[in-house]
């Protein structure tokens, strides 16, 4: 599945609605341009119910007290059919947005792994390096033990001096 992937925006102010003219579809304008469509389409609901009622005032007088009667009702119903509408494509967008990084995890997971045989390869050296240091303190212990055998005895010669 192929995804718009998004690119760098130009520098300067952002303009109003981006990517108007973005033939290539780089960019969902879906969520940018929902106030804009739920705007238009109640528009549209309101001039159709005031258009059903001017035509049943054409046929009759009654018809025409009827609909304007029902017109409120009609267009309460209208408005939230088109809410409900405007909010399952969110739903769906928001969905294939999951969707979309949910494809990419795959080349996450396969990175994350290249970098923890990484971090396990720099352990394991550190490791190494840790046993050789360890080992050779402990092959130059008797050597270390005998270069501070002079100090000690001077400490102890000091110790016994009484002090003039």
């Amino acid at each position: 599945m192929q995804t718009p992937k998004s690119e760098t925006p130009p520098p300067g102010p952002p303009p109003r609605i981006p990517n108007l003219a973005d033939w290539r579809f780089n960019r969902y304008l879906t969520m940018q341009l929902m106030p804009l469509f739920y705007l238009l389409l109640i528009a549209g609901a309101l001039i159709m119910v005031v258009s059903v009622v001017g035509l049943c005032f054409w046929f009759s007088t009654l018809a025409g007290i009827i609909a304007a009667v029902l017109a409120p009702l009609a267009f309460v119903v209208m408005v939230a059919v088109i809410r409900a509408a405007l909010e399952y494509m969110i739903m769906a967008h928001r969905i294939m947005r999951i969707i979309e990084r949910m494809d990419a995890l795959p080349g996450q997971v396969a990175d994350l792994s290249v970098r923890v045989d990484g971090i396990t390869n720099h352990v394991d050296e550190l490791s190494g390096h840790v046993t050789d240091i360890h080992e050779t303190l402990m092959h130059a212990r008797p050597l270390l033990r005998s270069a501070g055998l002079p100090s000690r005895l001077l400490n102890a010669l000091r110790r016994r001096t009484p002090d003039a």
